[in-house]
């Protein structure tokens, strides 16, 4: 694909759902890497409610099932699918590796109403990611968490904007704690070793070029940081939401060409194959967010 022509500002507001997250199946010796949001918890226990899991179930299935059905018959078995999860722990509760089961469930299911090899699916449980866990600075004891719920009081939404637009970033950079910019360098780093990881796997099958889904599976805070910084021309202070089970998807193709599409829209990335991450939007690195 062609991405001269393309840029990377949205053309209106973009909200993430489990319907905004990419279909269009892989191609041989391509890679789709699903980023999704974890599927809706009871904030007391930090599992999945009752509903959330049966939410999570069916649309995992769903996505999976739209993917394969776009697949001829023949070339069904070349599908293979890895799934990696945030092990964020809310009091008992891993509302992100629950969700993470749910879809490796439906892709069970799914793989053995279409007659896919059952280990086609390369993990029998999710593989934790800390790369991937939510804002640092929830855990951490720089103090900065209890600075904000002092002045906002905990967990409240006027809490969440000021971490999430930088209202006090001298106040977090004295105290050490990570801000959003930097949860996206390491949600982006991240991913770009999932590409790196991809184009090995494919080396290894050149022979019959198998189609390789990554489904990794974190929190909102991940996603919309990493889009507003390192995929979108947008300010970090616009606020981009990301539903229960919502996200998007990275498309890279044979060739190692990268973009995500939403809604639509594709936008390009480049990904590196020498470096360790992904180069951020020039919005953020002129000191414009």
């Amino acid at each position: 694909m062609n991405f001269e022509n393309f840029q990377n500002q949205p053309p209106n507001k973009v909200e993430m759902s489990s319907k905004t997250i990419e279909r269009t199946p892989p191609a041989p010796g391509g890679t789709l890497v699903i980023m999704q949001r974890h599927g809706n918890y009871d904030r007391a226990t930090g599992h999945l409610t009752s509903e959330g899991k049966v939410d999570a179930l069916a649309r995992s299935h769903e996505i999976i099932e739209d993917i394969l059905k776009q697949i001829p018959d023949e070339e069904r078995a070349s599908v293979r699918v890895l799934v990696v999860a945030s092990p964020t722990i809310k009091n008992e509760g891993q509302r992100s590796m629950e969700t993470a089961s749910a879809v490796i469930e439906s892709v069970k299911t799914t793989f053995e109403q279409y007659g896919i090899p059952a280990e086609n699916l390369l993990t029998e449980s999710p593989r934790p990611v800390e790369a991937i866990e939510e804002p640092r600075m929830l855990k951490d004891d720089s103090g900065f968490k209890k600075f904000l719920e002092d002045e906002y009081g905990a967990g409240s939404v006027e809490f969440w904007k000021a971490y999430e637009e930088e209202k006090h970033k001298e106040e977090r950079e004295r105290m050490g704690a990570e801000g959003p910019i930097e949860m996206s360098d390491r949600f982006a780093h991240f991913t770009n070793v999932l590409a790196r990881y991809a184009r090995l796997f494919h080396s290894k099958h050149k022979q019959n070029p198998e189609r390789l889904i990554i489904w990794n599976v974190s929190h909102y805070d991940t996603i919309t940081t990493f889009f507003k910084n390192h995929i979108a021309d947008i300010s970090q202070n616009e606020h981009v939401p990301v539903d229960y089970d919502g996200g998007m998807s990275l498309i890279i193709s044979p060739e190692g060409q990268a973009s995500v599409k939403i809604d639509g829209t594709t936008y390009p990335m480049e990904l590196t194959t020498s470096g360790t991450t992904i180069k951020r939007q020039d919005h953020v690195e002129n000191g414009e967010a």
